[in-house]
């Protein structure tokens, strides 16, 4: 199969790259080419042409186009009706960011067989660290609502509370993390791009590190300070109100919190590129 990696500037490379490597890897018997601006196109009859913008001069090159995009905003150009017959009026197959822009896509008249989710190639090579660290007050702590879901995130540790002991529900909550970390918190806090927490320390301090925090919220997480007598006005300044209302994200389920996590698959997007090349060879 011959492949045409189109770049219509130099910041192609950053995307077609990864691309080019994968192909590589999995299927070295196919013949790669590079043209666009900073090469001309040999005159070659290939099976798919590769872009990154779905107004590229390469796009009629090949017998089939694949758009991968090269951004997560298009500043009101991709993905808006602004360049709707570029999308629609045409068989080129896109390749996109996360699932929001699907849906994007979609609603302007894209069929579903052109669209496929494949994350950026750009980030192929990155990965994401996740803490969760709950603390042990039950009416605080985000254990109530996270439970055992947290796994269904990818590179978590889970790091629980030293004060959680052999009460029956710190018990029960010991049976939702067994895969527990027992790494320090300044180990972990080095290790983590992002930290979920909750009413604990740990959210404040994520928040000074510069790290992206999520705080979940515990429906009763107020009733625990009403009851020591403070007022809603005093209560909304304390640190670990005050900080993550301003600096966090905060999520009331797991669903929200997955959702946010995942605006996007994150690693092997080249990976799935190359699959779609090869699904329609």
């Amino acid at each position: 199969m011959k492949v045409l990696l189109y770049h219509d500037w130099l910041l192609a490379e950053d995307y077609l790259g990864p691309v080019a490597t994968e192909i590589k890897y999995r299927h070295p018997e196919w013949e790669v080419y590079h043209g666009g601006h900073h090469k001309p196109v040999e005159n070659h009859e290939y099976d798919w042409v590769v872009t990154c913008d779905e107004l590229s001069a390469g796009r009629n090159r090949a017998k089939r186009s694949l758009c991968i995009f090269h951004g997560l905003a298009s500043k009101g150009q991709a993905f808006s009706t602004a360049r709707r017959e570029a999308f629609v009026d045409t068989d080129t197959v896109f390749a996109v960011p996360g699932a929001r822009y699907a849906t994007t896509l979609h609603e302007m008249g894209v069929p579903e067989d052109r669209v496929y989710v494949t994350g950026l190639t750009k980030l192929s090579g990155f990965k994401r660290n996740i803490l969760y660290a709950p603390t042990h007050n039950p009416t605080l702590s985000a254990v109530p609502v996270i439970k055992d879901r947290i796994y269904e995130l990818d590179n978590v540790k889970v790091q629980l509370h030293t004060a959680i002991g052999e009460n029956e529900h710190h018990t029960r909550w010991r049976r939702y993390y067994a895969e527990g970390t027992v790494e320090s918190t300044e180990d972990n806090l080095r290790w983590a791009d992002v930290v979920i927490g909750d009413f604990g320390s740990i959210i404040v301090e994520a928040i000074a590190l510069g790290k992206q925090t999520f705080q979940v919220i515990n429906p009763e997480w107020e009733q625990w300070y009403l009851a020591k007598g403070l007022v809603r006005a005093e209560i909304i300044n304390l640190p670990e109100v005050w900080y993550p209302n301003r600096y966090s994200t905060q999520v009331h389920s797991f669903d929200d919190l997955y959702d946010a996590l995942n605006i996007m698959p994150l690693g092997d997007s080249a990976a799935r590129v190359v699959q779609i090349l090869a699904r329609h060879r």
